[in-house]
């Protein structure tokens, strides 16, 4: 399958097959974090990408062909627990949808918020079945994940960052309560969306160093990504995946309590120093620059950052999956992306050998 020089001597799927029971693998495996550059590359506007379950899928599927990498993922984004909720969201034609209007004026008000139906609520249903379509089509030669969003992200998208950031500080009981809550809603999309078999990612950027500290990180976000880990897991998914945004240097520990099986980093932290602090731990994650790289730079800066990570890297106990910082930008441009999958399976491969890409 593919194009490239360095052809693949398994499909994904049987390269995670091969990695979950401790057999050998060609390579390294990969994640460009591609989300709606698939639509842009289509020629799909973002609105219409993320109101259509089969242009979601066959989007994804195309640009799962056209770059050939290692898994395909979907999910409620930072604004689908919160639509669904009640929150009104602005969809851009051609940029990331965002919430124009947050549903919770008053955090004393949040035992009057409802709970989240699947089948009616906003687009929950409608990433359920963007997950069933790609699990029919392709899920059998490469892995399907199904991305969710923390406790704490969702509740700052039901009220609004700056007012959530108040709440903790002056109320932090009714925030407790609003964490609590949707974090059930995310739980019950979890229950059904694990039913097709697929894995299942966390990402909680607003629970990043840049917006709180390691002490509110553990009272307001560690017990509910824990909480929704547990879950996962119980549902019969592998475990998963977290990423947070920004300099997670001080709360890699409790990253890695949570049970997740694998830390995603931002590019603005060293993963050399992260492989010394919790690599023993979790799988690393990351984490290739998405702006400065991928979309500003060169084929010939993508290659250098993905060796430059490999060095640092490489050699972490528990793995390591070459990847992104973050989401790839939507209009980045293809050759940038074939770059950093050309570079990844060239450098990724076994044996690996620190000369390799020195």
């Amino acid at each position: 399958m593919g194009s490239y020089e360095y052809e693949d001597q398994m499909t994904p799927k049987e390269r995670l097959a091969a990695i979950k029971e401790g057999r050998q693998v060609d390579r390294l495996s990969l994640n460009a974090f591609i989300g709606e550059h698939a639509a842009w590359i289509q020629g799909l506007s973002i609105a219409e990408y993320h109101h259509s379950p089969e242009k979601m899928a066959k989007a994804q599927i195309e640009a799962y062909r056209t770059y050939h990498t290692d898994g395909i993922s979907v999910g409620v984004g930072l604004t689908g627990i919160a639509e669904a909720l009640g929150s009104k969201i602005g969809y851009p034609v051609d940029n990331t949808p965002y919430v124009a209007e947050h549903v919770l004026k008053d955090i004393q008000d949040v035992d009057k918020l409802k709970l989240t139906d699947n089948k009616k609520d906003g687009r929950l249903q409608i990433i359920l079945d963007t997950v069933k379509i790609l699990v029919d089509e392709v899920g059998d030669e490469v892995p399907i994940t199904a991305g969710v969003i923390g406790a704490f992200s969702n509740a700052a998208n039901t009220r609004g960052t700056e007012s959530f950031l108040r709440d903790i500080m002056y109320d932090p009981e009714n925030a407790h309560k609003l964490l609590r809550h949707v974090n059930k809603c995310t739980i019950e999309f979890v229950k059904e969306v694990s039913k097709l078999g697929v894995s299942i990612s966390i990402g909680d950027p607003t629970a990043s160093g840049s917006l709180i500290g390691p002490k509110q990180f553990k009272e307001f976000a560690y017990p509910y990504i824990k909480e929704l880990s547990d879950k996962i897991k119980e549902y019969g998914a592998l475990a998963p995946q977290l990423h947070i945004c920004g300099n997670t240097k001080k709360i890699w520990g409790q990253m890695a309590d949570t049970g997740v099986g694998g830390l995603s980093l931002d590019d603005v932290i060293d993963l050399e120093e992260a492989k010394r602090e919790v690599g023993d731990r979790v799988l690393l994650i990351g984490n290739v620059s998405p702006t400065k790289t991928m979309y500003l730079g060169t084929p010939s800066d993508v290659e250098e950052n993905v060796k430059d990570n490999l060095r640092k890297a490489y050699d972490s106990k528990k793995g390591y999956v070459i990847s992104l910082g973050c989401g790839l930008p939507i209009r980045t441009k293809p050759s940038n992306v074939h770059a950093f999958v050309k570079a990844a399976k060239k450098y990724g491969r076994y044996p690996l050998k620190l000369e390799n890409f020195s």
